[in-house]
């Protein structure tokens, strides 16, 4: 089920009731979204009410196909940002942030897994990654195809598969699995688990999360894409851990 957060900036002095926007977001930008919708709702000169949902990119593209409403759509990789922007439903998608792939391992494993070979051996049962029409879990796939280890580990039923990156990581953390490849950004916001082996960006296509502006009237949402694909969101992105590109005026 998609998270569902909302900000508001209901201070200066327009005095008009706050406009609703609506963000559409990748499971492993819930927190980013929050902070840099957060940082909006504060320096926008209009109040605005920014709600957030997030879940897997392939399912909130379908909920944009199939009419809900919605003003801005990150994806966690192109493809899906594409599919909306071919349905003449947005503008010309961004590139804007990046990530990497990393093998976690429960910060309290019940089985010995130091480095990316590990998933092989007999005492692992159980490997997490996201589901097959997830971005992490299609570029997880991808990974292991490279690492020659996608074959051994699907033919012996290790694979489980996570509804989103999130609920991937979240086997780990409660030690239901033996390891997950999830982003390194997801890694970073627990102690649950410990990371031991960063994914060569060579073994999967590269990850770009995709901004959209759909279609549709709204000044405000203009100004909260505008802040999105502004400096400040930059930095908030990269405390983060993620890579941010920079998005000309041109793009935009």
């Amino acid at each position: 089920m998609a998270l569902t957060a909302f900000v508001c900036g209901c201070t200066g002095n327009d005095r008009s009731q706050p406009q609703a926007v609506v963000i559409l977001g990748a499971a492993s930008t819930k927190d980013l979204l929050s902070d840099i919708a957060e940082a909006a709702s504060n320096s926008l000169d209009r109040p605005v009410e920014i709600e957030i949902s997030t879940g897997p990119s392939h399912a909130l593209a379908q909920q944009i196909l199939s009419g809900a409403p919605a003003d801005l759509y990150v994806s966690a990789n192109r493809q899906w940002a594409e599919a909306v922007v071919d349905a003449d439903l947005a503008e010309p998608a961004v590139d804007w942030l990046s990530n990497a792939l990393v093998v976690v391992v429960p910060a309290d494993p019940t089985v010995a897994v130091d480095r990316l070979e590990d998933l092989a051996s007999e005492s692992v049962k159980r490997v997490a990654i996201a589901g097959e029409n997830v971005p992490a879990g299609i570029y997880a796939q991808q990974a292991l195809s490279y690492y020659q280890l996608w074959e051994p580990l699907s033919a012996s039923g290790k694979i489980i598969r996570g509804h989103d990156v999130r609920s991937t990581l979240a086997y780990a953390e409660r030690g239901e699995v033996d390891a997950a490849i999830v982003y390194a950004t997801d890694a970073r916001l627990t102690d649950g688990v410990r990371v031991i082996a960063r994914l060569d960006p060579a073994s999967h296509s590269p990850i770009v999360y995709s901004l959209v502006r759909l279609h549709g009237e709204s000044p405000a949402a203009d100004a909260v894409y505008q802040f999105f694909v502004g400096d400040e969101a930059r930095h908030i992105a990269e405390r983060y851990g993620f890579q941010a590109f920079s998005v000309s005026q041109d793009e935009e």
